[in-house]
């Protein structure tokens, strides 16, 4: 980050950070390639200078990670009446997606059914009962549930991203 100023908004040092994770992705492979060569070969790049630069762009991604650590423990927006930690939004968004991915999934089954008992008849044939299913929710009960959670997870990333653009980082 030499030329990064000292302060940024969260939102950009998010953009900072995927580019670092990019550039220290490509180094990587880099050094993975050139860590052996075949003698007499001239070498593409020099293994000890490309770890050098992948290792000083892991210590500027440690650095800018826990300067956004610090930023989002710091910073704060108002959700359902009380102020909460961005560290404490971006968890709370976290499990809300859990949530509807949870109730969206959940199986819900009513009404009559046969199925077979694992026994076979005097023929050979699959001895089937009837069974009554009976489920926590109806169908129109999860669709207004995933609404609500869905209409939260749309708050909850619009503030976190009010906050992003408001909330600076310390770069030091």
């Amino acid at each position: 980050m030499s030329a990064t100023p000292a302060f940024v908004s969260v939102s950009k040092a998010l953009r900072l950070r995927k580019a670092l994770k990019g550039e220290i992705a490509d180094l990587t492979r880099r050094a993975e390639g050139c860590v052996s060569w075949i003698e007499g070969k001239a070498q593409d790049f020099v293994f000890s200078v490309v770890n050098d630069g992948r290792k000083a762009k892991v210590q500027e991604l440690l650095r800018l990670e826990a300067a956004l650590a610090k930023a989002n423990v710091s910073a704060t927006l108002p959700w359902q009446g009380r102020e909460i930690s961005l560290a404490e939004a971006i968890r709370t968004l976290a499990e809300l997606k859990s949530e509807v991915t949870f109730v969206a999934r959940l199986q819900l089954q009513r009404g009559p059914q046969k199925v077979a008992t694992g026994e076979q008849d005097a023929n050979f044939r699959p001895v089937y009962v009837t069974v009554q299913w009976t489920s926590a929710y109806s169908e129109p009960e999860r669709v207004a549930q995933l609404a609500e959670l869905r209409a939260q997870c749309e708050a909850m990333n619009e503030a976190l991203e009010e906050a992003n653009h408001r909330t600076m980082v310390a770069l030091a």
